[in-house]
């Protein structure tokens, strides 16, 4: 009798063991995601006088507020056909000595990326001089 009784409890503590590496959504936690690029042509920023940046916001409803606060949004920004993960800066020379940086945040239903140029301004008018050229980003939501 303890010999039928031994491999039947070692079964069932097998099983018990094995289905509670099981997540939310999947094994081991493992749940869903959804990639999709956002083109942003230079027109398309917007200068913030009070942060002294472009900006460009993006309305997504798929950003839930699950998303939000428990999942996880990822951008990484697109140069020839190599992607940068945000924030990135990335140094230039143009005559001088240009520094740009981009990042981004986000919320329920929205993602607004920031773009900044250092050394580039003396005053907040001279940003008119100079806009942010079109760029390609990859967003990732996991949840």
């Amino acid at each position: 009798m303890k010999a039928k009784i031994l491999p039947l409890l070692i079964i069932t503590l097998l099983i018990t063991l094995f289905s509670s590496c099981e997540g939310r959504d999947g094994i081991d936690g493992v749940g869903s995601w959804d990639v999709f690029e956002i083109k942003i042509e230079g027109r398309q920023w917007e200068w913030d006088p009070e942060r002294e940046l472009f900006y460009f916001y993006y309305e997504d409803p798929g950003i839930t507020s699950f998303i939000a606060t428990d999942g996880l949004v990822q951008a990484a920004i697109r140069y020839d056909d190599t992607y940068f993960p945000l924030p990135y800066t990335r140094h230039l020379y143009d005559g001088g000595y240009l520094t740009e940086t981009v990042n981004y945040e986000y919320g329920a239903g929205w993602i607004r990326f920031n773009f900044s140029a250092s050394d580039l301004f003396d005053t907040v008018d001279d940003y008119q001089n100079y806009q942010p050229g079109t760029h390609f980003i990859k967003v990732t939501l996991l949840w």
